[in-house]
């Protein structure tokens, strides 16, 4: 299983108990990862945390935009294991036109799973490429049977800080269209000048450096101006930012571990491109 989808499910396998997603998550084998889990959890508690909310945001959102149009397509760019797509089947049938997951491993074995436990549902579709090479994700998107002239929900989660911002463009030009109909909804891990509280920059600090070694990759951070300049170049319209003190009260009702503006580590948007 790959690190960092199986560190995200064991944070948020609590939000996957019930109906076909809970089935889902008795195929899981999470064990791999529980000793880079124990040395996160050293360092803190709050990574957890916010993947929890970055997930009930994430989710949130979709129950805002879904109703944008009377049918829409979902394309979950880099799913990884996550079963966010069978969640979506299940709970907007009749909102949903296709739902395409996209990533570069894992996405033959879960189908299979998929296939398993629901063989009558309508199904994500699952696709196994390179979401950089966007010319083969185009045609792969479209051999699927993705409409390109059809709205789309496009859930980009925690995948930006993997990739460059040339990267990220062109991925976001796949789904670009003349009159915004599409809407994307996306986090991004903040630079250490753009979270105001010296406690969560030294966590943060202290998170990266362990992930970085731990999955020998290098992640990217951006401030809030930079994705809103980013934002700008692709002509997408910012629907809504939110820090993680805004995620959490909106989420929980109040305030418990957030409580000033940009206290976290990172931020969540929905934009239409």
């Amino acid at each position: 299983m790959a690190p960092t989808s199986a560190l995200v499910l064991s944070y948020v396998k609590d939000l996957y108990k019930d109906g076909l997603s809970g089935e889902y998550m008795q195929h899981m084998d999470l064990s791999a990862v529980q000793t880079l889990v124990t040395a996160v959890n050293k360092v803190t508690s709050h990574l957890g945390y916010v993947i929890q909310l970055r997930k009930q945001m994430v989710r949130y959102l979709v129950s805002q935009f879904i109703s944008r149009y009377p049918r829409q397509q979902i394309c979950i760019i880099a799913a990884g294991l996550d079963p966010l797509g069978l969640q979506l089947a299940a709970d907007y049938p009749l909102h949903i036109s296709g739902i395409y997951e996209v990533d570069q491993a894992w996405m033959n074995e879960k189908a299979t799973i998929y296939h398993k436990i629901a063989p009558q549902m309508p199904l994500p579709v699952t696709i196994q490429t390179d979401i950089t090479n966007t010319i083969q994700l185009k045609r792969q998107l479209r051999d699927a049977g993705y409409d390109a002239a059809q709205p789309t929900l496009i859930v980009f989660e925690g995948i930006i800080h993997y990739i460059t911002e040339e990267q990220f463009r062109d991925i976001m030009q796949c789904f670009s269209t003349k009159n915004a109909r599409n809407t994307v909804i996306m986090d991004y891990m903040l630079t250490e000048e753009d979270i105001p509280s010296p406690a969560f920059r030294q966590v943060g600090k202290e998170l990266q450096a362990l992930a970085e070694k731990a999955l020998q990759i290098t992640f990217h951070l951006y401030s809030r101006k930079k994705i809103l300049n980013m934002l700008e170049l692709l002509q997408a319209e910012v629907n809504s930012i939110y820090d993680m003190q805004a995620a959490e009260h909106r989420m929980v009702g109040h305030n418990e571990r957030y409580h000033q503006p940009g206290d976290g580590l990172m931020e969540i948007t929905a934009f239409h491109i």
